[in-house]
């Protein structure tokens, strides 16, 4: 039997951007190809820090986009701007930027599709509901709303 080795290098320019005010974190955006569409995956709550740091479920997101073969770009936006530990309504509550759902509705405006993959976070806390329906009225508002898409697992 004999062994074959294979050398492969494969090299991909990304741009990766974040937006922060303050102690806020709005979104972080990869694009791999700026000639294809952009998605928008709202989340819940961001890692904060360097625009070189990421979570599992930061990456766990990429992975899912880039298996699609459909996007150029994903950007992770944010229900709430400030990192949570222990969700609750009293934290949810703090954890929100003044002007959150503006800069929501700026990368709505900017992506092709948004994917609303907040889990049941958005059931579970009053703070998270009232949240997400004032983000979905404002795009109805703005006539954004056939961009948005729920993210749904088999049950």
């Amino acid at each position: 039997m004999v062994e074959v080795s294979r050398k492969h290098v494969e090299k991909l320019s990304v741009s990766v951007e974040q937006k922060i005010k303050g102690e806020f974190t709005y979104w972080k955006k990869w694009v791999w190809n700026k000639d294809e569409p952009l998605v928008m995956v709202l989340a819940n709550y961001p890692v904060t820090g360097s625009v070189m740091k990421d979570s599992l479920t930061g990456i766990l997101i990429r992975n899912a986009i880039v298996d699609r073969g459909t996007f150029g770009g994903v950007v992770i936006a944010n229900l709430f701007n400030a990192q949570v530990k222990w969700p609750c309504n009293k934290r949810l509550d703090e954890a929100s930027a003044p002007d959150g759902i503006e800069e929501l509705m700026a990368v709505t405006k900017d992506v092709d599709k948004v994917i609303l993959a907040t889990g049941s976070l958005s059931t579970k806390y009053e703070v998270a509901t009232v949240r997400l329906a004032d983000y979905i009225d404002q795009c109805k508002a703005e006539k954004q709303q056939k961009k948005l898409f729920w993210l749904l697992n088999d049950g």
